[in-house]
């Protein structure tokens, strides 16, 4: 039976760790639990929902080893309610006793039979990679991931590990984000997954530090696991074939422009609040944003820009333009054209690491 005294904010943040992997689905209650495990000196946390799941630890004062499975969200609002520094936990019977000086919490427990073992995933595809270079290359493409469950390899995100470079790539088929890794990672195996896109970006929210992110898969290539410090998080991968996108990413572009970062997000957010769709007039030197609607009105912003030739008109949704924008981490973005119903195209200036791919709209 386990016993054991814990640290309130250590304890805390471990919950919020294994959150993401909580189901809240009704159909199988027992994934809405967490899985605790007191040995040695430290508690091991486990969830899953099926698709994805979180390990990881915090330390204890471990009076007796045992474990439980004990409801995530309870347990989680009721630690962090509490503001005692230290708290002590026991088990009897099937009740978890939560206990401080001045106050004591009984939680029914879930039977620990039914709940999934952890699976094994332990080959390894990265030795390490820069953890905040990950989570950056994700957060800049993982916006252009479909959210359309009937096609489900475009809700993922395409990851291909070579010698000299990881690529990540995603689209819905609207948008294309590219981005490239080319130092910051030592590779163990050559290969490419489809990782669905919302547990990848949840596992980014979790990286921080100095620790470098191992990533590892199981013998069916079925599951990536991705290990940085005391965090362990496994993704069931995306069966089917991811499209050639490389034949979407025009060779040139006959007009290219440079503007402000924070100018043109400014305008596009003003401009988006007319209308979804925003009409650029590109002219030498300036760029004017137009937006109206039948309903709310009209809008017009006029920003400067480095371009000096033809003038030419072309329309984007506003808000896929603004992801592709907020992508680029530099201060300068290169938009390039070549006529109003061709795809532009969305890069930072000199540099060649991320390309964002965006279709016109017809006006």
């Amino acid at each position: 039976m386990m016993k054991i005294k814990v640290l309130r904010d250590d304890f805390l943040k471990c919950l919020q760790y294994v959150q993401h992997s909580v189901s809240s689905r009704s159909v199988m209650p027992i994934l809405s639990g967490v899985m605790l495990r007191a040995e040695g000196e430290r508690v091991r946390f486990y969830s899953t929902d099926l698709e994805s799941s979180t390990i990881t630890f915090c330390g204890a004062n471990v009076e007796e080893e045992g474990s439980c499975v004990v409801n995530h969200k309870i347990l989680f609002e009721l630690f962090r309610d509490l503001r005692e520094d230290k708290l002590a936990l026991e088990m009897s019977g099937n009740e978890l006793q939560v206990s401080g000086e001045n106050n004591v919490f009984k939680i029914f427990t879930m039977p620990i039979d039914d709940f999934p073992s952890p699976p094994e995933v332990n080959k390894p595809v990265v030795e390490r990679m820069d953890n905040l270079l990950l989570a950056r290359s994700v957060q800049a493409v993982s916006k252009a991931a479909s959210r359309d469950e009937k096609r489900p390899t475009l809700t993922g995100i395409f990851m291909d590990f070579k010698e000299s470079e990881v690529s990540l790539v995603s689209t819905d088929s609207y948008r294309l984000a590219v981005k490239k890794i080319r130092e910051g990672f030592e590779l163990a195996e050559k290969g490419s997954y489809i990782v669905p896109a919302t547990p990848m970006q949840n596992f980014t929210r979790l990286l921080g530090g100095e620790d470098a992110v191992k990533i590892y898969r199981d013998e069916s290539a079925g599951q990536l696991k991705f290990e940085s410090g005391d965090v362990s998080f496994t993704i069931r991968l995306i069966d089917g074939k991811f499209p050639r996108y490389e034949q979407f990413i025009p060779e040139n572009t006959e007009k290219t422009l440079e503007v402000r970062k924070d100018e043109l997000l400014s305008a596009l957010k003003r401009a988006s609040l007319v209308n979804s769709t925003i009409r650029l007039n590109v002219e030498p030197g300036k760029l004017v944003l137009n937006s109206e609607s039948k309903d709310v009105g009209e809008g017009r912003e006029i920003i400067p820009i480095d371009y000096e030739g033809e003038a030419v008109t072309i329309a984007f949704n506003g808000k896929f333009l603004e992801d592709g924008v907020n992508s680029v981490e530099g201060e300068v973005v290169v938009i390039g054209i070549n006529e109003s119903l061709k795809p532009g195209v969305i890069k930072e200036k000199d540099k060649e690491d991320f390309i964002y791919i965006i279709m016109p709209i017809r006006i």
